[in-house]
Order: structure tokens, then sequence, then C-alpha cells
């Protein structure tokens, strides 16, 4: 007799619940993502501005094709400082072409500050970390993109490996390590870290070393798998991974902390197409689109996606580049160069 009233209870239960299933709870989702499609429909097109290489660009735009077949993609790359340059150029002509950018450094948090991002809080949102996005829904990160330290292993013994930054200062390493000579931000987030005193004793310490400095982490990535420099003060990971992949003779080495730099993704506030936009930035951030991302060797901060490089360093403590400290970019970047003596 009790299972019987418990059954009929149940029955009660999902019939009373179905109008608010239909018409209340996850409703108004369910409209606005069938209003976004349609739009999206009528739009057909997106434009998609990125840093990323074009294999890697293709292969999450053809797969946001497959899912949409009514939308057709443009890819347009550029890096850093000239993207945001042909970003406020356009703009600033009245040419209004682009609808999704994406971009790792300090360089993209100058268009935020400027006005150029819509806000959309996309619900795939949700499950990324504070520290991954901001508070208003303006952005998210595509891919976060950890700083560790790799090493030649060929010349690096295990048992001389470096337990912190300043052992990196051991006599034993000078004229052996390299670095990027715009690390701007890595060295900004270091000094909020340590505090500046110590983030600056470090620099001088770096440039005592008669420390490589050249342009590009993938030029010293190159230089490392070669034999040129022993260590690699700061590389991203995926290229660490990369070169390994290759057969080069590279090891990573996390130390903490592990500064991880934002691979932003924003939807411009004036987007031909922004039905698409939201379309892809739905689509990018979800676990879907994210296990495109791991597969470039890129990092996701979403817990349920797997094969992410990002658990190969998940035993030291990971900074999620703070962006607002790219308010003193000029002032960062002369004190940088300053300790080590970059011209």
């Amino acid at each position: 007799m009790a299972t019987i009233n418990r059954s009929r209870l149940r029955q009660f239960i999902i019939v009373a619940m179905l109008p608010l299933v239909l018409f209340g709870w996850g409703g108004e989702t369910k409209a606005q993502s069938k209003d976004i499609v349609e739009g999206a429909k009528k739009e057909g097109q997106l434009v998609f501005y990125s840093g990323i290489p074009i294999p890697d660009a293709q292969a999450i735009l053809s797969a946001l094709e497959r899912k949409f077949p009514f939308i057709k993609t443009t890819f347009y790359r550029a890096t850093g400082s000239a993207l945001v340059s042909r970003i406020q150029t356009e703009q600033r002509a009245g040419n209004h072409i682009w609808d999704v950018m994406n971009s790792t450094g300090f360089e993209p948090y100058a268009l935020l500050e400027q006005g150029y991002f819509a806000k959309y809080d996309s619900p795939e949102r949700k499950v990324f970390p504070e520290g991954h996005k901001d508070g208003e829904g303006y952005w998210a990160t595509m891919y976060t993109t950890p700083m560790i330290v790799s090493y030649n292993t060929r010349l690096v013994s295990p048992g001389e490996l470096p337990k912190e930054y300043f052992d990196l200062l051991n006599p034993k390493w000078k004229g052996r390590l390299g670095l990027d000579a715009s690390d701007f931000e890595w060295y900004a987030n270091l000094r909020k870290t340590w505090g500046a005193e110590k983030a600056q004793k470090f620099l001088e310490g770096l440039r005592k070393q008669d420390i490589r400095l050249l342009q590009g982490r993938a030029l010293l990535t190159e230089l490392l798998s070669g034999g040129e420099v022993a260590i690699l003060t700061n590389n991203f990971l995926q290229n660490a991974i990369e070169a390994k992949r290759k057969g080069s003779p590279v090891e990573m080495l996390a130390l903490d902390p592990v500064i991880s730099a934002a691979g932003l993704i924003g939807i411009n506030r004036l987007a031909p197409h922004p039905n698409a936009a939201k379309l892809f930035v739905d689509f990018v951030l979800s676990k879907e689109g994210q296990e495109l991302i791991v597969k470039t060797d890129r990092s996701s901060v979403r817990k349920d996606v797997s094969g992410n490089p990002l658990d190969m360093i998940k035993n030291v403590r990971i900074i999620p580049s703070d962006l607002s400290l790219g308010k003193n970019y000029v002032q960062t970047r002369d004190e940088f160069r300053e300790l080590l003596g970059v011209k």
C-alpha cells in the first residue's frame, strides 16, 4: 500500500512540475537560444580575428560550421599589438568587420578599457573559475597559457634542476639562460605576487647572469632544442609540449608560482553578425569546444575536459594573469627593460 502511494505521489509531482519545465525554469534560456539561432541563420556569417595559428583556427571554425551549417566563417590572423592596431584602425574608419576576437597578453585589455567589447554572459561561463572571466560578461578565457620553465635534458641533469626561481641566479647558469625580451605580463604578475622589491631583485639577478634576450618564445624554444641555451626562464607550456612531441630534448618544470596568461575571447560591441558571434562564444567555451582547444596543446580551465595540458602541472600554484595590470603597461614595460638592460 505504501509503495502504491509513493508511486502515485511521484506521478503527481511529475505532472505538477511539467508546466514549470516547459514554461518556467529554463524557459527563458531556451527562448533566448532560439532567438540567437534564428538571428544567426539570417546573418549567415562570422568573422573571427585571432593570433592562433591558421590550422588551429580552421579546426575550430570547421567544427562550428558542421554544428551550424548556416554559418560561413572568415578568419583573419594577427598577433598582439598588430591585431589591436588593426581593430582600432578599422573602428575609427567606421569599418565594422570583426565579430569575435581572441588574443593573449595585455594588448586586448586596451580594447576592453576603450569599450570595444559587447557584454554577453554566455551560459558556459558559469563553469569558468574566478580570474578566468570578468564579473560583467565582457570576456572569458578561450584558453589559458601557463608560463613555465623549460630545459634541455642533455644539458641539465635532474639533480641540477632549480627548486625555485632564485635558484636560476646560481653562477653555474651564467650565460646559459634565455628569456623573451617582451615578457612584461609575466613580470607584472610576479611583481604583484612577490612585491616590487623581490621581483626587481630577481630581474636584476637575471641580468647579471648574461641572460640571452630574444623576441619570441617559438624562436627561443628552437634554440633550447638545439642546445644553444640550457634553460628558458619563462616559456609557454604548449611550446614545451610541442617541442617534446617532435623529439626534441626538452622538458618542462613548473616553479611556484606559475603565471597563466588569459587567451581571452570577446564580442565586438558593433559586430555585424552579433548572433553568430554569441553562438561561436557559446561553442568555443563549451566542453565540446574546449576539447578542440586542448588538442592544439593549449590549456582549458574547465574541469570536465580530458587530455588537458594543465593537468600536467596541477601540483603547483597556478595564478591567472591579472589583466587589470595592463593599465600600467608602459610603466611595466619600461621597468622590465631597464632591469634587464633591454635597449
